[in-house]
């Protein structure tokens, strides 16, 4: 039994997190006193002065990833002007941690690499240059490394690889088709994607007999299936279309999953040849058959072509307008309502709203899409074409800075349309408006307005659940639990209830109906135990969280997943990314169909690093009916780099339970994942954020690239959550909401009256993303300690 207990509260007292000796409590999870961090540093000393010695002390942190507090360990001790075996080591570490600088000063020019671990040295000067784009100088290294390597090293095949792979980037393709060629059977996917890495010039220069030999190298299906369009390609570079036609016939005669792609191609030919009559039938198939891209090419290639075929430009504007190619999808529709005009008839309301939609967006065309606007909105009779027309030229208009008449279309769309989901999203903006005004008798007239004109619609569930809140700011503790009773009688099982449960809860029980509140948690903990409502359930009756399921079935390993497995890791060991991703939908699509199976296959690639992969097999496993037990809670909430985290999060003062609670919502535990916004790693670092931090903590040299190594991003992550801990003085809610959203943010949020109470303030927070980021880390921490906690 997991012994947590966030007691979240309505009082002054800030959440804490009850928790075994050695762990903080969560409401000073990252409070650093000046004595803390002078701690820290007596904590690194220690673990160099250790009686193991400096060298073995290094061995530890490295087995456990941590590289670059070895170095530094190995720096103090003198280590790089030691012997051999020292400057090795300390080259091991700094390749750790991606410092390929440090590897090549250390080890160019050694006269030792020859007789050190089986040319260990050689193997690391090599990958040093090839992540700073020094191929020759790669192949060299990698050359001299299989030179002396034994036979058994298990590194020896994934470093063959990377040494042909050297050999082709430097320009010596040659040698680079002697060292595939010469590459064990077992290395057959690896010299396939290599081999396939090398088409890509051949191709550009049209040289079709390359192209064919190292088309023979590609042995592999998934590898060939990525090639399909090589020769085609290299005859259209050597100008050579009716070779390019009957390579891509060859491939659209063929039974693979590329032939519907292939007639696109082929179509697309014989349009630029002038042969429109056979292009057309191959597009139109193509649009009926191909993948999405490939299809949306078809469309844009036969609206090319259309002519005045009205019908066909209203199926391929709709298309390419899905497809983000809104200027193809305008013309078709222009080309389109001429015709029609010509023809003595209307388009259809649903197309004249779409190309009013982009002439909007066409400053030259405004006026065009005004007057169409107005036109639909004097003329139709459908509702949602009404409704929508109204949104978007509001939205025009919003963009044109003419906020008056902005302000007259919203009044219109409430009036005509109350209910349409346009209208009830101008009631919603309105209302939150009112509420973080302070305005709070506007704002429940608007939640009670959205309730009224569209009860079933989500906003309606989330007026509920805000008017709730707002009368239990006021006082009004009867009043706020009607409403989520209500809410819960009328949708028992809507998106909502595990809310309007909890807070029901909660409220029964400062009414004093202690046996309802009772009924409303376990329903909770029962129908959905792993919810942000059923951890911060528990703490209502001073309970502690866990998750009442079976350990679970042992997973299935036939030796099919076992030899897949074997080629993934010599794929990813390799650096041949597209083929290591290429395996893995291999292994998923043959192992779909037995979860055991599933869910093997999943712990494996959670344990290379894979984890999104292995996560989202867990929830497909869920959503195919498997019941949750523990083996399948600890594939989708796994704990990976378990050791790293510990010792980051001991050095810090911080819970390690903490940690990976953040780790688990910011990145699935994906080492080298990037954001949109340029976010990078375990705790999605920004780098400016990393630099800036990695001034004060370390490492010295920081590269943005580093925030790829799991060690560096959680140094830096953990800087960072320690520094707006200390700003928020441990307030769990605010210092999840400035690492998500940022301080500016947590500073305004922060004076909002719910402030003083955790989960009223997290049921406030404005953004979508971050109060969901502030419930899915506060749901983290229970699970987390529940299946790790004792561990």
């Amino acid at each position: 039994m997991a012994n947590i207990c966030i007691h979240l509260s309505p009082a002054a007292n800030r959440p804490t997190l009850k928790l075994p000796v050695l762990r903080v409590s969560v409401g000073l999870f990252a409070l650093l006193t000046t004595a803390a961090v002078g701690a820290r540093v007596e904590h690194i000393e220690s673990r160099r002065g250790g009686a193991a010695g400096p060298l073995d002390s290094a061995r530890d942190e490295m087995a456990v990833g941590r590289f670059w507090h070895a170095t530094r360990i190995l720096r103090e001790a003198g280590a790089e002007d030691g012997a051999p075996a020292e400057v090795l080591l300390l080259a091991r570490a700094e390749a750790g941690w991606r410092d390929w600088r440090a590897v090549r000063l250390l080890l160019e020019g050694a006269h030792w690499l020859d007789a050190q671990e089986g040319g260990e040295g050689w193997r690391l000067l090599g990958r040093a240059d090839e992540e700073q784009g020094r191929w020759q100088d790669a192949a060299d290294a990698y050359g001299a490394y299989l030179d002396h390597a034994a036979p058994d090293d298990p590194r020896r095949l994934a470093e063959a690889v990377r040494h042909a792979r050297a050999l082709a980037r430097s320009g010596s393709d040659g040698d680079a088709v002697a060292a595939l060629e010469g590459l064990p059977p077992e290395a057959a996917p690896a010299r396939s994607w290599v081999a396939l890495e090398l088409l890509g010039p051949a191709v550009e220069g049209g040289d079709t007999a390359r192209v064919s030999a190292l088309l023979s190298l590609v042995t592999d299906d998934q590898a060939a299936r990525s090639a399909w369009m090589a020769r085609p390609r290299a005859r259209l570079a050597a100008e050579d279309t009716a070779g390019a036609l009957v390579a891509l016939e060859e491939v659209a005669d063929g039974d693979g999953s590329r032939r519907h792609e292939a007639r696109v191609q082929e179509g697309l030919l014989l349009a630029a040849g002038g042969r429109t009559g056979e292009a057309r039938a191959l597009l139109i198939a193509g649009v009926d058959s191909a993948p999405r891209v490939s299809a949306a090419r078809a469309a844009a290639g036969l609206v090319d072509m259309a002519g005045n075929d009205r019908g066909l430009l209203l199926r391929m504007a709709p298309m390419l307008d899905r497809a983000g190619d809104g200027a193809r999808a305008l013309k078709a529709y222009d080309r389109a309502w001429t015709e029609s005009r010509h023809k003595g008839v209307r388009l259809p309301e649903w197309a004249r709203l779409a190309r009013a939609r982009l002439m909007a967006t066409v400053r030259s065309r405004q006026d065009d899409a005004l007057e169409e606007f107005r036109a639909l909105y004097a003329s139709t009779g459908d509702a949602r074409i009404g409704a929508r027309t109204l949104d978007v030229w509001a939205n025009m208009r919003r963009r044109q800075g003419r906020s008056a008449q902005e302000k007259t279309l919203r009044r219109w769309l409430l009036d005509r349309y109350p209910s349409s989901p346009e209208a009830i999203e101008v009631l919603w903006d309105r209302a939150s408006q009112d509420e973080a005004a302070g305005n709070i008798s506007a704002a429940l007239k608007g939640y009670a307005a959205i309730i009224e004109n569209a009860p079933s619609q989500a906003r309606a569930g989330e007026a509920r659940m805000r008017t709730a809140q707002l009368e239990l700011g006021k006082g009004l503790v009867s009043r706020s639990a009607d409403v989520y009773r209500t809410y819960l009688k009328d949708f028992p099982e809507g998106r909502r209830w595990t809310e309007a449960a909890y807070w029901a809860a909660r409220l029964d029980l400062e009414l004093g109906d202690s046996l309802s509140a009772r009924r409303l948690v376990d329903r909770i903990r029962r129908d959905e135990p792993v919810s942000y409502y059923a951890v911060v359930g528990a703490d209502l009756f001073h309970e502690s969280y866990d998750v009442d399921v079976p350990e679970g079935e042992p997973a299935v390993m036939p030796e099919w997943l076992i030899g897949g497995l074997r080629r993934l890791d010599l794929l990813q060991e390799a650096g041949l990314k597209r083929g290591a991703d290429a395996e893995e939908a291999r292994l998923v699509a043959r192992a779909r169909g037995s979860s055991a199976t599933l869910l093997g296959l999943a712990e494996a690639l959670i344990e290379r690093g894979r984890t999104v992969s292995g996560i989202n097999l867990g929830w497909e496993i869920r959503r195919e009916g498997h019941p949750w037990d523990r083996r399948l809670l600890k594939v989708v909430y796994p704990f990976p780099y378990r050791e790293l985290v510990r010792r980051e999060a001991r050095e810090w003062n911080l819970d390690p339970i903490m940690l990976a609670a953040v780790i688990r919502q910011e990145s699935a535990f994906a080492a080298d994942i990037v954001s949109g916004a340029g976010a990078v790693g375990l705790m999605q670092v920004l780098p400016p954020t990393g630099r800036q931090l990695a001034r004060t903590h370390g490492p010295k040299g920081f590269e943005a690239t580093t925030l790829t190594t799991p060690e560096i991003n959680l140094h830096l992550g953990a800087a960072f959550l320690v520094e707006m801990s200390q700003r928020y003085h441990g307030d769990l809610p605010l210092t999840l909401v400035a690492y998500n959203a940022g301080p500016t943010r947590a500073n305004r949020w922060g004076s909002y009256p719910e402030a003083a109470d955790p989960l009223r303030f997290t049921e406030r927070i404005p953004f979508d993303e971050t109060r969901g980021y502030v419930k899915n880390v506060t749901r983290n921490l229970g699970l987390y300690e529940a299946l790790y906690g004792d561990e």
